[in-house]
């Protein structure tokens, strides 16, 4: 029952997700825009506490993952910045932490 439409829309769908999710957590939730690049979320805490978090269904692809950390490239700050995606690799790339979003989603803070 469900077309090619929504399977193609999977990395919409995830963003819209994590965003619930933030909502959910008590977070204010922001669009992040540098130049021409753009940052999934800037998401802070009640506490005041800011993070970057950009959404990717997967970033296996090298251009897709280069894309994906050029947004936050605009950040200068030392605030944490988040890659969530599908894919079950995680670690760091320069700093930035890429982490699997079911993980994430698991992940009671």
């Amino acid at each position: 029952m469900l077309g090619k439409e929504l399977a193609s829309d999977a990395g919409h769908l995830l963003e819209n997700v994590i965003f619930l999710e933030l909502q959910r957590r008590n977070y204010q939730v922001w669009i992040g825009k540098a130049d021409r690049l753009e940052v999934d979320f800037v998401a802070r805490d009640k506490d005041g506490y800011t993070k970057y978090i950009q959404v990717a269904q997967t970033v296996k692809n090298a251009d897709t993952l280069a894309r994906e950390l050029a947004s936050f490239g605009k950040n200068p700050d030392h605030n944490e910045k988040l890659l969530i995606t599908m894919d079950f690799e995680t670690g760091s790339h320069n700093g930035i932490k890429q982490i699997n979003a079911i993980d994430w989603l698991l992940y009671q803070k």
